[in-house]
């Protein structure tokens, strides 16, 4: 289970680090491959979080690890810190936090767009725009299709909806209709 708290604390302590190094996409790019690896990798995870290994054992294989993908030192460093203090259960809810910390700092929110057909590199750029003025940040949209939409689309910028599908479209004009 990730402790978000606990998650945040040690995220922002690699952010300091990672301001201070003007590192900050690299510590990101690294953590980011790392917690996918340790999610696609059955055999990885369970080396990192079972206390049958030792702390000595989890830093070695993880060292060599993240050496091969090239990990940035103070990565490599704050991974064998997370080792010691048990907490690399937490990986995953670091990198998370990480990146909200650092969308933070550069004034960046993130959305997502669902939509009943593929958007075109235009139709998702028109819509990043006007999401961005909206909000007044800059939005970074991750599309996806859903296809049980019947058309239109919903856009989802923090804890803000926007729904222009024809299913809700249509329910609204049906409760117009019963007066």
């Amino acid at each position: 289970m990730i402790d978000t708290t606990l998650a945040k604390r040690y995220a922002k302590a690699l952010v300091e680090i990672g301001q201070e190094k003007d590192a900050l996409d690299k510590y990101g790019r690294d953590l980011t491959s790392l917690s996918e690896m340790v999610s696609a990798s059955r055999d990885f995870r369970e080396i990192l979080i079972n206390p049958v290994f030792t702390k000595e054992d989890k830093k070695r294989i993880a060292d060599t690890v993240l050496r091969k993908m090239e990990c940035d030192q103070m990565v490599i460093n704050f991974v064998n810190l997370l080792i010691d203090r048990k907490r690399i259960d937490q990986l995953d809810g670091i990198e998370k936090a990480f990146r909200a910390e650092v969308d933070v700092i550069r004034g960046i929110t993130r959305g997502e767009v669902s939509s009943a057909k593929p958007l075109s590199e235009e139709q998702l750029g028109r819509l990043t725009d006007a999401l961005s003025q909206i909000s007044g940040k800059q939005v970074l949209v991750t599309a996806k299709v859903d296809p049980t939409l019947i058309g239109g689309l919903t856009a989802r910028v923090g804890d803000k909806v926007f729904d222009g599908t024809i299913r809700t479209q249509l329910s609204q004009l049906k409760e117009s209709l019963k007066g």
